[in-house]
């Protein structure tokens, strides 16, 4: 019975100690299976970035400047534009373009034949008739300035007194640049944005005028200064338009940051220097905001502290960024019927089919898209998602006023020429160089949209500098 008894005890002892054991096993493993977890969080993180598709000027807002070599080199170019289905070039119906002829020639030249071509006789006195009329266009050599001396007589009346003639306005003592080189200085450095040294060069390969890079500089200035009672009345037109679009881009001054500003509409084009990308940049020229008009951006939050009549955010940021998600994910398809529907949405502002069901359709669709359940897709998704969210009421104004864009491609046009010429001179050397270019280039680009000649603009700002100067 001790025996019986005594073993017992013995397997309850070694069941005991084999519970503890297991359980001290278990705390090791748990502790084991916690830090394999986070590590093989931390490698899927890491591995993430290798995984995910190259960003580059199609799928993202980096613009093509800023790209790497390697993307431009691996990357294929993405419309945002579905395709047609029609072959390229131009369509049945389309009217082609060519040179037309002149009504009037400003020379005239006759070509007769010499010789008779079968027989050889002279043709010389033989009278000819017209059979074809060609015209060419050229330019004619060598191109130079005209100078011109002008005089000035004084007269003495019979009665004593000396009477001077008056020189006229654009006429400055000794010797001066007259307004036609004025405009085509500010034309060359703003419109084709050719850096100072090389205009020096065109100035004198073309015309033989000897002009310094300080000369050049002194004339941006002088057209600024004469240019600003236009580039004021352009900033009115702004204020007063029902609908304006904004954007901003980086750029050097002197080696530090700024930031261009463009605020423009279907006629007029205003740009603006500051060294904030906030709202204290646009309360330095809209103090009050925009309060009679719509307004078209991206979501750069400052847009949004203004006060505006509503907003309409670019459709064309968030389909690169919807084309992205795509090639993240290929297996999934919300970022698809999200891409789609807000395609079918700009299509419809133009087809005929535009109804108030349709509009109601496409935001009840939008509405669903956004509650559906994505935890289980990488988190960029949810990024675009929570950053959308805030703007889904500025998503689809367009299809409510049909004078305001879904995109706001009109404003990065308006600015790119801001890169352009950052791209060819590198960077403004002082504050009077970049608001002189934003000075002229508003003037510039609102001449183009109203249809006027911007070089004639131009001109008549020189008429002004002219008579300033005297």
């Amino acid at each position: 019975m001790k025996d019986t008894v005594s073993d017992i005890v013995d397997i309850l002892r070694q069941a005991y100690r084999n519970e503890n054991i297991m359980k001290e096993e278990n705390v090791v493993l748990k502790g084991e299976n916690e830090a394999l977890r986070i590590e093989n969080a931390l490698l899927k993180e890491r591995l993430e970035h290798y995984e995910k598709p190259q960003l580059d000027s199609q799928n993202s807002n980096i613009p093509p400047s800023r790209e790497s070599l390697k993307a431009q080199a691996i990357r294929r170019t993405r419309s945002l534009r579905v395709s047609s289905g029609k072959k390229p070039g131009g369509q049945m119906g389309h009217i082609g373009n060519t040179l037309l002829k002149s009504e009037k020639a400003d020379e005239v030249q006759t070509h007769n034949p010499i010789h008779c071509a079968q027989c050889g006789n002279s043709l010389q006195e033989i009278d000819g008739s017209a059979y074809e009329i060609r015209q060419s266009i050229d330019i004619p050599l060598p191109i130079r300035p005209k100078v011109t001396d002008h005089i000035g007589i004084e007269k003495r009346c019979t009665c004593g007194h000396c009477n001077r003639a008056d020189f006229p306005s654009h006429v400055k003592p000794g010797v001066s640049y007259g307004v036609n080189i004025h405009a085509l200085v500010a034309y060359l450095s703003t419109a084709q944005h050719i850096p100072f040294k090389r205009l020096v060069e065109v100035l004198n390969d073309f015309y033989g005028l000897q002009m310094s890079q300080g000369s050049v500089s002194n004339i941006l200035n002088r057209m600024r200064k004469q240019g600003l009672i236009k580039y004021n009345e352009i900033k009115q037109e702004i204020q007063s338009s029902p609908v304006v679009g904004a954007d901003e881009t980086g750029m050097r001054l002197n080696k530090n940051l700024y930031w261009m500003w463009v605020f423009q509409n279907e006629l007029s084009t205003f740009v603006f220097p500051h060294s904030s990308r906030g709202k204290a940049a646009i309360d330095s020229e809209f103090s009050d905001g925009l309060p009679n008009s719509l307004l078209v951006t991206d979501c750069h939050s400052s847009y949004f502290k203004m006060k505006t009549a509503g907003h309409q955010i670019c459709l064309a940021h968030l389909l690169r960024k919807l084309i992205y998600l795509t090639v993240l994910d290929e297996k999934q398809d919300w970022s698809v019927r999200m891409l789609a529907l807000l395609r079918e949405s700009i299509h419809l502002q133009k087809s005929d089919n535009y109804s108030v069901s349709g509009i109601a359709d496409i935001k009840e669709r939008y509405k669903k898209l956004m509650e559906e359940d994505i935890s289980h897709l990488w988190h960029d998704f949810r990024e675009f998602r929570n950053g959308l969210s805030p703007h889904s009421e500025h998503l689809f104004v367009f299809l409510e006023n049909l004078h305001v864009p879904p995109d706001n491609n009109a404003s990065e046009r308006s600015i790119r020429p801001l890169k352009v010429k950052q791209k060819v001179s590198g960077q403004f050397k002082s504050g009077e160089g970049a608001s002189a270019f934003c000075v002229l280039h508003s003037i510039i680009n609102t001449a183009r949209k109203k249809k006027q000649d911007p070089f004639l603009t131009l001109i008549d700002i020189a008429k002004n500098v002219i008579s300033y100067q005297s």
